[in-house]
C-alpha cells in the first residue's frame, strides 16, 4: 500500500509531487501552490511511513501508476526533485498520456560506476547520521520545514537502513537506457542550480536532448533550491504550470 498526502482541493488540477531520497517534505515550500492545486504527496521509499522500504524503480512506477489512476482524474501533473524527478521521468516515458506536464528538479540521470561505488561505500556512516535527531532537526531548520516536519523527518529516518540508503544510489536512472522518453511529447521542465555537481549538469543537458523539455540553470542554487530558493523557483514554477493548464 502505498501511502500518500494531500493538500487542496480534489476539485482542483491535480499535481504529483516526488520528494527526494529520505525527505517527504522536500517540497514544503510549495505546499502552498494547495491554493489553487490538488496537491498529492506520496510517501516513496525510505521517507515517511515508507522509511524502512528499499527502493525499487519498477515497483514505486507501478504503485504511482495504480495511485494516479485512483484519483480519476483523466491527466495530472508531476515534478519531483532527485530521486523523485529520475521517477518523473519513467512515468512519463512509460505513459506520457496519463500526464498533462513534468517537472523534473535536479534529476541525476547520467550514473558512473565509480560514483555510485562512492555514495554505497558511505551507507553505514550516512545512516548513523540519519539517525541522529539533534542533526536532523538542524537540518530541517535549515531547509524551512515547520517544526512537525522536522519532528516527523528525525523520527521516521531512525528506520532508514545501509541498505535502503544504497538503494537509492545502485538504482540511479540511466536516461541512456530509456529510449522512450526521447518520444515524449507533454511540456517539460528541468531544473538544476547553477552550484550543483558537473553530473548534475551533465543530466540537464541529456535531458535537453528531447526538444519538448525545456532546460533552466538556478543562479546561486545548490542541490536544496526547493526549499532554499523557494522564492525564485516558485516564480518559475507558476508561470510554467499556467502555460501547461
Amino acid at each position: 500500500m502505498l501511502y500518500y498526502d494531500e493538500y487542496g482541493s480534489k476539485e482542483n488540477p491535480t499535481i504529483l509531487l516526488l520528494h527526494g531520497a529520505g525527505a517527504l517534505d522536500t517540497f514544503c515550500r510549495q505546499y502552498c501552490f494547495s491554493d489553487k492545486y490538488h496537491l498529492v504527496v506520496p510517501h516513496l521509499a525510505g521517507a515517511g511511513k515508507a522509511a524502512a522500504e528499499i527502493y525499487e524503480p519498477e515497483k514505486t512506477t507501478e504503485e504511482l501508476f495504480t495511485l494516479i489512476k485512483s484519483l480519476h482524474k483523466k491527466r495530472i501533473g508531476v515534478i519531483g526533485h532527485s530521486l523523485g524527478g529520475q521517477i518523473a521521468i519513467m512515468l512519463v516515458s512509460k505513459n506520457p498520456e496519463l500526464f498533462n506536464f513534468a517537472i523534473f528538479l535536479s534529476a541525476w540521470v547520467n550514473p558512473k560506476p565509480k560514483t555510485i561505488q562512492m555514495y554505497c561505500s558511505l551507507a553505514r556512516l550516512s545512516t548513523k547520521m540519519l539517525h541522529c535527531r539533534r542533526l536532523l532537526l538542524l537540518q530541517g531548520r535549515y531547509w524551512h520545514y515547520t517544526r512537525e516536519q522536522a519532528n516527523n523527518m528525525a523520527e521516521y529516518s531512525k528506520q532508514i537502513t545501509p541498505q535502503v540508503y544504497r538503494s537509492f544510489f545502485a538504482n540511479t536512472l540511466d536516461l541512456s537506457r530509456l529510449s522512450e522518453y526521447q518520444a515524449v511529447t507533454i511540456p517539460m521542465l528541468a531544473i538544476c542550480g547553477s552550484e550543483e555537481i558537473k553530473d548534475m549538469k551533465t543530466s540537464l543537458k541529456q535531458l535537453a536532448q528531447n526538444p519538448n523539455c525545456r532546460t533552466i540553470t538556478l543562479q546561486g542554487a545548490n542541490h536544496n533550491f526547493p526549499m532554499r530558493n523557494a522564492t525564485q523557483l516558485n516564480s518559475i514554477l507558476k508561470q510554467f504550470i499556467f502555460e501547461c493548464l
